[in-house]
């Protein structure tokens, strides 16, 4: 019968003009076994299924190899070159999947018995399985991660306050991501955006030049670190005790000329550091004028320019109070570039304690706080703002002292 098109003329356009009639070919049958050489790890009699090629994925690869015995997908050789799943972890132990998930999510007390939850642990650890994190997220509505926003991380504070900061998180679960406000172009901002956005359950961020955007309403918790006063919760320094204290060693070795040299960062810690320097003078009857201070950028250059500034007045001080060891580190310099020794004729004081104070020439008297306890303390406070705490703090201490070294003495005689 010849073909008609569905209006019911004959449809010969695009055949042969021999083409009368459609060839209908027997289909071929697939062999049933496989016509591979034998397979040793497969027993003789079994049927093994034919390999198929997998679909390609975005850079031509398979999206889904199998693996290379050809066998079943969940066989020991695909576990060792596919990402590990928690299903995989109940082929292995010989449960559920709900059972897998109870005992690594720490949920088993009670409803796994121990036995299987060792046996599962061991099943994990054997195969190497890391929960996927996204996933969790998903699920959970909990990233167990939080952000610390640090002003800059070449400064080595900032790298104990990580450490301290890690370890406290560590022990509770969670995970601490760390921006670098100065390293992104943007003072932080795009970074936290980011944070904020994404997968971070609470921020801890340095008062020192914070980005707008950590402060922003309506994102996780916010612990602000080393800022003496705020709305938000704080963990800070206590920077009236370690300024009086450094005072009050300088005023005792006869010094009254005690000068002040500041970051020249407009922030509540810097102020409160010039106002606690102040009041030890006017304590003591002397001035505190503008002729004994000194500003500058935070780095040692910077300093070993205002400290040749400084040491140039008439008359001269006699004593200087850095705000941190790097700023003390330049003036160090200044002194050598003027010919003055330290401490025979001028005595310094940092505030830090960071690990080149004691290597410095001469050896650094400086205030010390523990930068680890500071990060420490704050992931502390941040977590129990997560939680939804009612005693949760707003307000936490971290003590300050002074180590007297050898870039301090007494009053040189005229």
């Amino acid at each position: 019968m010849r073909a008609r098109n569905g209006r019911g003329r004959r449809h010969r356009r695009g055949l042969p003009a021999d083409a009368r009639h459609h060839v209908v070919l027997p289909r071929k049958r697939r062999p049933s076994r496989s016509t591979s050489p034998a397979d040793p790890s497969v027993p003789a009699g079994t049927r093994e299924p034919p390999a198929r090629p997998s679909a390609p994925g975005p850079a031509g690869g398979p999206i889904h190899p199998r693996p290379p015995c050809g066998r079943r997908a969940w066989c020991d050789c695909a576990i060792s070159t596919q990402r590990v799943t928690s299903i995989d972890v109940a082929r292995r132990a010989g449960v559920s999947q709900s059972t897998v998930s109870l005992v690594l999510s720490g949920k088993a007390s009670g409803r796994v018995a121990a036995a299987t939850a060792d046996l599962v642990r061991a099943a994990a650890d054997e195969l190497g399985y890391q929960p996927n994190a996204a996933a969790r997220t998903l699920k959970s509505g909990a990233s167990r991660t939080i952000g610390l926003v640090v002003p800059d991380i070449t400064n080595p504070v900032f790298g104990h306050v990580l450490r301290g900061a890690q370890s406290a998180a560590t022990a509770a679960g969670y995970t601490v991501v760390l921006v670098d406000a100065d390293g992104d172009g943007t003072g932080g901002e795009a970074s936290v955006r980011a944070l904020r956005q994404t997968f971070v359950d609470g921020l801890l961020v340095f008062a020192i030049a914070p980005p707008e955007a950590a402060l922003a309403p309506g994102g996780p918790p916010v612990v602000l670190m080393d800022m003496p006063d705020g709305d938000l919760p704080t963990v800070t320094l206590d920077l009236k005790g370690g300024v009086h204290a450094a005072m009050e060693h300088l005023l005792g070795l006869g010094h009254e000329r005690i000068a002040h040299l500041r970051a020249d960062i407009a922030e509540p810690t810097f102020a409160a550091r010039a106002a606690a320097w102040a009041r030890a003078l006017h304590g003591a009857g002397l001035d505190a004028g503008e002729d004994l201070v000194a500003r500058c950028a935070f780095t040692h250059t910077a300093a070993r320019a205002a400290g040749n500034t400084l040491l140039a007045r008439d008359p001269r001080p006699t004593a200087v109070l850095c705000d941190d060891d790097l700023l003390a580190a330049g003036l160090l310099l200044a002194a050598r570039d003027r010919g003055l020794t330290v401490p025979g004729d001028l005595s310094v004081v940092g505030f830090d304690d960071m690990p080149l104070a004691e290597l410095l020439t001469p050896p650094l008297t400086t205030v010390r706080f523990d930068a680890q306890a500071l990060g420490g303390r704050a992931v502390d406070v941040v977590l129990a703002h997560i939680r939804g705490d009612e005693d949760a703090p707003r307000r936490a201490w971290i003590e300050t002292s002074l180590v007297v070294r050898e870039s301090t003495g007494p009053l040189p005689r005229p």
